[in-house]
């Protein structure tokens, strides 16, 4: 009965006290005090309600002292032209990457094409310079075994048929059967020439003997001007 009674009385002097004229409108007419906040003064005197529990300083469930902190800001959401026009960057970013890469590409495949045409080339000039050589080497030795082995075929024969043979030659190439002539034995070269008997063939016996004096003698001449102390010209 008396703790209600004190109450009574607290509540009475604090609305006493506020009740002051000028104070008690300055305080209404700065909003820092409202009907709300006297009910909750005169909760405090009655000890109803502890002052630290103020929904307007903290949370009920915050625990007293503690500062209350703002939430951190969100990052806006992004619009849908700023990510339009981000992926339309990056579809930008990756079509040049590979116009590079298909370039880089090509140039590498036109450097391997260059490699292989030459390489080509060259495999191509191998071929022809050993067939060349091997062209060679046959045309020097091929002409000598054939020569040789017309000369044995034309010393068998009979002197009227080697001289038909050579008359051949002679009507096809002078320097073949003055060749021909000059390497047959001197005895069978003389019964082949025995052969030749008419006027025409007589002809064609000097002029095939001339021959193969001119190839001596160019033979001679050849020889004598490699000994030592040859004469100059």
């Amino acid at each position: 009965m008396i703790g209600r009674l004190f109450n009574v009385i607290a509540v009475l002097g604090v609305a006493t006290l506020l009740a002051g004229g000028g104070f008690t409108g300055f305080l209404f007419g700065t909003g820092r005090l409202t009907a709300e906040r006297l009910q909750r003064i005169a909760a405090v005197v009655r000890g109803e309600a502890s002052p630290r529990a103020s929904p307007t300083t903290a949370p009920a469930s915050q625990p007293a002292g503690e500062e209350r902190t703002e939430p951190a800001s969100t990052k806006p959401a992004e619009s849908p032209e700023a990510r339009h026009q981000h992926v339309e960057l990056e579809r930008l970013r990756l079509e040049r990457a590979t116009q590079d890469l298909e370039a880089r590409q090509r140039l590498l495949d036109q450097a391997l094409q260059r490699i292989v045409v030459e390489q080509e080339r060259l495999n191509g000039e191998r071929t022809a310079k050993a067939a060349g050589d091997r062209r060679k080497q046959a045309s020097g030795a091929a002409p000598d075994e054939g020569f040789r082995k017309e000369l044995d075929y034309v010393s068998g024969l009979k002197p009227a048929q080697a001289k038909e043979y050579i008359v051949r030659i002679w009507q096809r190439q002078k320097a073949d059967a003055a060749r021909l002539m000059a390497a047959i034995d001197d005895s069978r070269g003389r019964r082949i020439l025995e052969q030749f008997k008419s006027p025409e063939e007589l002809q064609l016996m000097t002029d095939l003997l001339e021959q193969v004096r001119s190839q001596g003698t160019e033979g001679h001449a050849n020889a004598s001007g490699t000994t030592d102390g040859a004469a100059a010209p």
